[in-house]
């Protein structure tokens, strides 16, 4: 309760950081069954970064973060929200917007 009261504070002030955003779930979708069907996770918030791995259609997704069109998500098997934060085995990475729903 102290916690929630002092995010409460902070946030009235104007003083939080990325660390208390919340975290909401999406999924992937709008992929192009026809073209690659799998949505890039990148270092970094553009296609000029490296892409490590890739999610596809229907996977679960916690969006934490966004610059312009990008979301900063976390994911993979064991990842959950606990109180809006990411826990368990999660992995993560910057993904387009646009096919995440």
């Amino acid at each position: 309760m102290k916690r929630f009261l002092l995010v409460v504070l902070l946030a009235t002030l104007g003083l939080t950081s990325t660390i208390e955003a919340r975290c909401h779930v999406a999924y992937v979708g709008g992929l192009d069954p026809y073209g690659d069907n799998f949505l890039a996770v990148r270092e970094g918030p553009s296609a000029g970064y490296r892409q490590y791995d890739s999610l596809y259609s229907g996977e679960r997704v916690f969006v934490c973060d966004y610059r312009g069109s990008w979301r900063f998500v976390y994911y993979g098997r064991g990842c959950y929200l606990d109180y809006g934060q990411p826990r368990g085995g999660c992995r993560s990475g910057w993904v387009h917007g646009g096919y995440v729903r």
